[in-house]
């Protein structure tokens, strides 16, 4: 008996380290916001002179530099890779890229940068149609993940009617008066996933690889350089947790009625993130619409704490 009681202590370390991994890494669940805040009631207003967002309302934006300049949107996947929009690349050196992240005001002294180490487009953009507008980013070092640094979740779930409460954010022009003027406070705007038949049939370019999605009242859009942030949304039947639906992408002018935005749709290019970021040596494994973190299941946790109850009893 005293030598059973000894291996079950042997065994009981293991399991404690293994349980202590899956609560750390339970801290940083994609998609889950630390603000106490709710999207929601809030007081929604456009990009396009829009109110400003907090950071921890969207803790997985990021924004894409180009030489010092803000070049365009982007979102966390994980500490290694940043999503955004092909179309945003176009003749510029992945070697000069960087991210900012963990903010939501641009003029902050002490912002902080990520340099981007490559740079993947995906092999069938078409810089005409704008049709597989999706684009990868690695970094050279991994994120910190924090309250103010958190990635986003993805889903295969590609019908709009699962969607609710949808959100886009930005750093873009905010008036289309004048669009040099370019705001330094990041901006939220609520809107409405439309139906592809009804957006296809006023955009005739929309692809199968689009989503289309807008404000009820005109005024209200992403505009330029909003490119390559995300359209967010929480499942009907999961609003604690949000999803990247569509990427900031093209669309007829910005804000005006009965002309949507078009938006890159995520859960097309899931199998290419994958197989791009495995071929990269770093691979992504999005949660297939898991409440738990990848390295580890909920069924595991559970089984482990069964374990430890059994060997320690």
């Amino acid at each position: 008996m005293k030598r059973w009681k000894g291996r079950r202590t042997d065994l009981l370390l293991p399991l404690v380290l293994l349980l202590f991994g899956a609560h750390s890494s339970l801290a940083w669940v994609c998609g889950r916001q630390m603000s106490g805040r709710s999207q929601e009631h809030s007081n929604a207003s456009a990009i396009i002179g829009g109110k400003p967002a907090n950071i921890l309302e969207f803790p997985w934006h990021v924004g894409i530099m180009n030489h010092g300049s803000h070049l365009c949107g982007g979102s966390i996947l994980n500490e290694w890779w940043v999503l955004s929009a092909s179309h945003c690349f176009d003749q510029v050196e992945n070697s000069k890229l960087e991210i900012i992240h963990g903010t939501d005001d641009l003029s902050t002294k002490s912002i902080k940068h990520q340099k981007v180490d490559k740079l993947f487009l995906h092999p069938k953009f078409d810089d005409w149609l704008l049709d597989n507008d999706i684009a990868l980013l690695l970094l050279k070092s991994p994120l910190n993940l924090s309250i103010n640094r958190i990635p986003i979740c993805t889903s295969e779930d590609s019908d709009l009617k699962a969607w609710r409460n949808c959100w886009v954010t930005g750093w873009g022009v905010t008036n289309t008066s004048d669009e040099r003027v370019q705001p330094t406070s990041l901006q939220k705007v609520k809107v409405d996933l439309y139906r592809w038949d009804w957006c296809g049939y006023l955009l005739p370019l929309l692809t199968k690889n689009m989503l289309c999605a807008g404000a009820p009242d005109p005024g209200k859009d992403a505009c330029q350089g909003d490119s390559g942030g995300a359209l967010v949304c929480n499942k009907k039947r999961n609003t604690a947790t949000w999803y990247q639906v569509g990427i900031v992408s093209w669309g007829m002018g910005c804000g005006k009625k009965n002309l949507p935005g078009v938006y890159t749709k995520v859960s097309s290019y899931l199998r290419w993130i994958t197989k791009q970021t495995a071929k990269a040596g770093r691979p992504y494994v999005y949660e297939q619409n898991s409440a738990c973190p990848l390295v580890f299941s909920c069924r595991a946790i559970l089984f482990l704490y069964f374990v430890m109850f059994l060997l320690t009893w």
